[in-house]
């Protein structure tokens, strides 16, 4: 248990999938996510390289983004994209980018829920639900390091992306603390949805068995830091990065 109040468990239905990472130089990004963090690398065409953290879900570092777009996109297991994106629409979304094929047999479509943060749907992707992993707080079971461990998304109202969430994906959702409202899937990762950032739209967390350590090897290898490590009683330390491609990404630690 941390110190937070409880997050409902979600169905477990609609997992997220894969989380997709902005890479401006995919050669850099590739280097420092494989030296970093140690994440195997494949590459899948001029533009994309799927990484496999131990655990969480995959990665896919994305070249030829244009400017400005969300760094950050987790993609959400379903089992019809189509269908999924019309009923994010009629629930008060927007259609991003419609369905398309992805690699392997993969289909994909994106979409902005109601306070224009961007995420994805996916099928094909996962051979089997993940097991449900707790974010990393207190007492709470660690994955291991390397692991992406959470999500921060941005909702401008927490009791619209609660109902949004849980009508839609059958997630569990509670506040947990002033602006942050925590989320469960049920499978897979869980996270927070924040109401103080409407510019940070999402974040990615990777776990760190020691995050000073962690933060001076991201500097080591071209990334940067911002700010120092944060420890917060009763839950842990937290990290922030840009990494070599000026993605932001978090840490979390004991």
């Amino acid at each position: 248990m941390s110190s937070l109040p409880p997050i409902p468990h979600g169905t477990g239905a609609h997992p997220i999938a894969m989380v997709s990472i902005a890479a401006k130089d995919l050669a850099a990004s590739h280097a420092f996510y494989a030296g970093v963090f140690g994440w195997p690398m494949q590459a899948l065409s001029a533009e994309l390289i799927a990484a496999a953290p131990p655990a969480g879900p995959s990665v896919v570092l994305r070249a030829n983004l244009p400017e400005g777009f969300q760094a950050v996109v987790p993609f959400i297991d379903c089992a019809d994209v189509a269908a999924t994106l019309a009923q994010v629409v009629a629930a008060g979304g927007s259609a991003e980018r419609a369905p398309w094929a992805g690699p392997m047999g993969t289909q994909l479509a994106r979409f902005t829920d109601p306070s224009g943060t961007i995420y994805g749907l996916t099928s094909g992707m996962l051979a089997a639900k993940p097991p449900r992993m707790e974010m990393p707080f207190g007492t709470n079971p660690k994955p291991p390091a390397g692991a992406l461990c959470s999500l921060e998304m941005y909702a401008v109202d927490g009791d619209a992306i609660t109902r949004f969430v849980g009508e839609l994906f059958g997630w569990g959702a509670t506040p947990t603390m002033p602006h942050f409202v925590g989320f469960d899937a049920g499978a897979g990762i869980g996270g927070v949805f924040q109401s103080h950032s409407p510019a940070a739209k999402s974040m990615a967390y990777i776990y760190s068995a020691d995050v000073p350590a962690s933060i001076a090897a991201i500097e080591a290898a071209g990334g940067s830091r911002m700010g120092d490590p944060m420890p917060v009683p009763g839950m842990g330390t937290f990290g922030y990065f840009s990494d070599v491609s000026g993605t932001v990404m978090g840490l979390i630690g004991p």
